[in-house]
């Protein structure tokens, strides 16, 4: 190894783009030797192994004398810093994860001094946040951001509290948001106080929900805002999957996709997600205004014998139009689909368009039904297709989410 570093540190002048993965128990002495100044570096990746080296190594302060006047990227993994000994006005990227407690008022001080920062990823694992406190009198501003991930530590500690995002238009938080169940681990799992997101224009005038088990991406003019929530907490579709984003009203969304989260929905072993008619009948008592429904890879009967269901104010999502099924790997209750329909042609609600889109050629049969709904609704499409791929997360940078 001595040679190789010897070559690099005789060049760090030169240097545009560095990457330091390491398990070594002396990684901090490693990371001494890099002393002198580096230009021209643009991209930095620092990542420690403390699955291996059994604790978290310390970033030095004295890092590159502390003159990176070109970094752009940075991207910091299980490292000890405190990021006050870091000033770095051109960086435009910085992922952080770290095991080791540290203030907001830290990472918010960093935060001043990158006017720049357009994509922050934050990951604060293996402690448990301090107690919740008011929000500060004076925000930050972050004015060029645009892209915000928090795991659920993050989320918990305070951090959205302290921050201004105007431009941010795609936020990611990963968190616990109903009860209180415990983590993998068996200790209480952070929660995000919904006060934490009221003050960001992304939380507002929100029209677009798209349902997957444990996770929600709500949407609107000002961008998206994306929740998961751990393994089990959030697999039922029902009025609390909505609700509990407070202060997100889901009076207004419009469009609604329920669906499950594979990359493939034709495959042999995928199975669709099963619904509950009373839970699906709580999100739609809700969910008032939906204009348009798509289904992906679900138990499509509970969807439709709901939809047939009347109350006492009439059907259920009295503005419902257009219906679209990926049928996939799910089912298609056919028979609801077509009572659902005259139902809705009874209290004068007709469906404007349904659309269907089979994984492989529709049987005989099946067709015959189908055939039959042309008399029900203004607009029927049935073809063999391919559904669109929901997709939870895009991680770019590392494997956090």
């Amino acid at each position: 190894m001595e040679p190789f570093l010897s070559t690099t540190l005789r060049n760090l002048y030169r240097l545009r783009w560095l990457d330091i993965s390491s398990c070594f128990d002396d990684f901090e002495r490693l990371l001494e030797r890099f002393s002198t100044s580096a230009p021209v570096l643009e991209h930095l990746n620092i990542s420690n192994d403390p699955d291996i080296t059994d604790k978290e190594m310390k970033f030095p302060s004295t890092i590159f004398g502390g003159r990176l006047p070109k970094l752009a990227t940075l991207s910091l993994c299980w490292l000890r810093t405190d990021l006050r000994g870091l000033n770095l006005p051109s960086l435009t990227r910085f992922t952080f994860t770290t095991g080791t407690k540290i203030s907001v008022r830290n990472l918010i001080s960093f935060f001043e001094r990158c006017p720049l920062l357009e994509f922050i990823q934050i990951c604060l694992d293996h402690y448990a946040p301090g107690p919740s406190t008011a929000p500060p009198k004076k925000r930050v501003l972050l004015a060029t951001l645009k892209e915000l991930r928090f795991d659920e530590t993050a989320c918990a500690s305070g951090l959205l509290d302290h921050l201004i995002l105007p431009k941010c238009t795609e936020m990611m938080l990963k968190g616990q948001f109903t009860g209180g169940t415990p983590d993998y681990y068996g200790s209480p799992t952070p929660q995000i106080h919904p006060s934490s997101i009221d003050h960001l224009p992304v939380t507002r005038n929100i029209t677009k929900a798209v349902a997957m088990p444990n996770s929600c991406i709500l949407s609107g003019p000002n961008g998206n805002l994306r929740f998961w929530c751990f393994e089990g907490t959030r697999e039922i579709f029902d009025a609390e999957f909505f609700t509990l984003f407070s202060p997100i009203s889901p009076l207004e969304i419009r469009e609604l996709w329920v669906g499950r989260n594979t990359k493939s929905y034709f495959s042999e072993n995928s199975k669709p997600w099963k619904q509950t008619a009373a839970g699906v009948r709580g999100a739609f008592e809700v969910l008032t205004k939906v204009e348009d429904l798509t289904i992906v890879s679900c138990e499509t009967g509970p969807f439709f014998v709901t939809l047939n269901a009347t109350t006492d104010d009439g059907i259920l999502l009295p503005g419902l139009r257009r219906l679209t099924i990926y049928v996939g790997c799910g089912d298609l209750d056919i028979s609801a689909l077509v009572q659902c329909a005259k139902t809705r042609n009874e209290h004068s609600r007709p469906f404007v368009e349904v659309a269907i889109v089979f994984g492989s050629e529709p049987r005989a049969e099946v067709v015959r039904v189908l055939e039959s709904l042309r008399e029900l609704v203004k607009k029927l499409d049935y073809r063999v297709g391919v559904a669109l791929v929901l997709r939870q997360w895009e991680s770019r940078d590392d494997e956090m989410w």
